[in-house]
């Protein structure tokens, strides 16, 4: 039994895992084991991780018997932690020395919060460096949370947090409905009647997504995602919170297409025209006529992709075929 188990998803990242392993290990808070949950590699993954654990004995390395995808490689992983506080930790980001200590200091003081998250440093594509740090030290409000997210579908909040692993066994898995970005409605679930513990430093610095990632550029399937959390938790927060500044139900439709149309042109400037197409097709079955003309007029059927059921435009559905 040890205070802190940290869990570390990773697949097909061998060449970016030493880093990360590396920043880990020599935590200045070092009473932890490290769960290292391998998604069914295809590369050198397991060597990679067979080599570190033969010279450090914190670690334990699973490799699940078939691909789970997010979210089921990560709730593999927490299903496997016997500590008191649960880090979730990713392949390629690299950890400031005090990252471990500086999360347990802040869950033994704010002793009513479920998670502690943090300020981050990110890698952009043209080598400079981007810290994203909200106006709080301490804690942060449910509210503020909530009110972030249906603003600007955007999580303040990253995967990368530590947890208590009673908040866990309370509240359940990561919802599978909701794939790479479950994390976001796990966040939400978490906060909307409390709140969350904050160092206002950067003490990660988040690694660049590969060309080929999944999500290296706009992907529809997550857009969809991010609005079936909308519509899972937006009408609670409306009612936990009335004063809440968060888009009116009449504005929805408005912030919808917006968001729509943000992505499509972000897809032509960076010339993804497979997901252009793709786009196109699914604006066909669109309840909004502007989105829905657009479809009709420049949309294939056959460039609809297999994760996509036209249900996806109703409120509060999603789309939930493994990315």
């Amino acid at each position: 039994m040890v205070p802190v188990s940290i869990c570390l998803t990773t697949f097909n990242r061998a060449a970016v895992l030493p880093p990360t392993l590396d920043s880990i290990l020599v935590q200045t808070f070092g009473d932890f084991e490290l769960i290292i949950s391998d998604d069914c590699s295809t590369d050198e993954t397991r060597d990679v991780c067979e080599d570190y654990r033969s010279r450090d004995r914190r670690i334990r390395y699973f490799r699940n018997a078939k691909n789970l995808s997010m979210p089921g490689n990560l709730n593999a992983a927490i299903s496997k932690a016997s500590g008191d506080y649960i880090a979730n930790l990713h392949d390629g980001d690299v950890y400031r020395v005090d990252l471990i200590a500086r999360w347990k200091e802040a869950l033994d003081s704010e002793t009513d919060t479920p998670f502690v998250f943090n300020a981050y440093k990110a890698k952009l594509s043209d080598g400079s460096v981007r810290l994203f740090c909200e106006p709080f030290t301490g804690r942060i409000p449910g509210e503020y949370i909530g009110t972030h997210y249906f603003r600007t579908l955007t999580s303040c909040v990253w995967g990368t947090v530590m947890a208590r692993a009673s908040t866990y066994r309370e509240h359940g898995q990561f919802d599978s409905r909701f794939g790479f970005i479950s994390d976001v409605d796990m966040w939400l679930r978490l906060v909307k009647r409390s709140a969350a513990a904050y160092v206002s430093e950067p003490l990660i610095t988040i690694a660049e997504r590969e060309p080929n990632h999944p999500f290296a550029h706009q992907s529809w399937q997550h857009l969809f995602w991010q609005f079936g959390i909308y519509y899972e938790h937006v009408n609670e927060y409306r009612s936990l919170y009335p004063g809440i500044e968060i888009p009116s139900p009449s504005d929805e439709t408005v912030m919808r297409r917006r968001v729509l149309l943000k992505a499509m042109l972000s897809l032509i400037r960076s010339r993804q025209w497979d997901r252009v197409q793709e786009g196109l097709a699914i604006w066909r079955d669109s309840d909004d006529p502007l989105l829905k003309t657009a479809g009709i007029m420049f949309g294939r059927p056959q460039g609809i992709p297999g994760w996509y059921d036209r249900r996806c435009w109703i409120s509060g559905r999603t789309c939930t075929a493994d990315a």
